[in-house]
């Protein structure tokens, strides 16, 4: 990932400062260089080297997670299966998912449906980007970009023909 300026970035994001992050990635390079970028851009970040650390971290936090920011295959359980037990804690909660795979079985599960996916390497502006379209889709704020959403986004997918960019759970 490059370093840039994350301020205009960040000039659409509902407020940084009031958003959860839960960064799970096996990978620790890519888990403390994107930690470090978020926390840089003012987010508040849970982060986990596995699905099983990330269940136990949610359950011990007294908040709530807004954004699940998580790797698609790691050991023992992948993103996906992660993202599904945690719609069933957090109802509503915005999921992106990140992947250094070309393509693999569970990347053709998460691309099957409405979820935001992003592909390693990617670069801080776009991560950052994508972040805030994802929250900004699911603001209150009337001038932050609007995605359409699923009706049930955690549920396979269906013939709505509606186009999502990124997931969250039905409330």
């Amino acid at each position: 990932m490059e370093m840039q300026d994350t301020q205009t970035v960040f000039a659409r994001t509902p407020d940084p400062k009031a958003t959860l992050v839960l960064l799970v990635e096996d990978e620790s390079v890519v888990r403390e260089i994107t930690s470090q970028v978020l926390e840089n851009a003012g987010y508040h970040v849970l982060k986990a080297a596995s699905p099983k650390e990330a269940l136990q971290l949610v359950h011990s936090h007294p908040g709530r997670v807004d954004l699940l920011l998580t790797d698609v295959v790691m050991p023992g359980m992948n993103g996906l299966e992660l993202a599904d037990q945690l719609c069933l804690l957090y109802p509503g909660l915005i999921t992106i998912f990140m992947s250094g795979y070309a393509e693999n079985d569970v990347l053709r599960r998460v691309k099957a449906r409405p979820w935001l996916h992003l592909q390693k390497p990617f670069t801080v502006s776009f991560l950052l980007s994508r972040i805030a379209e994802a929250l900004g889709a699911n603001s209150t704020n009337e001038h932050a970009p609007r995605v359409a959403m699923a009706a049930n986004p955690c549920s396979p997918p269906g013939n709505s023909g509606a186009r999502v960019t990124s997931q969250t759970c039905p409330d």
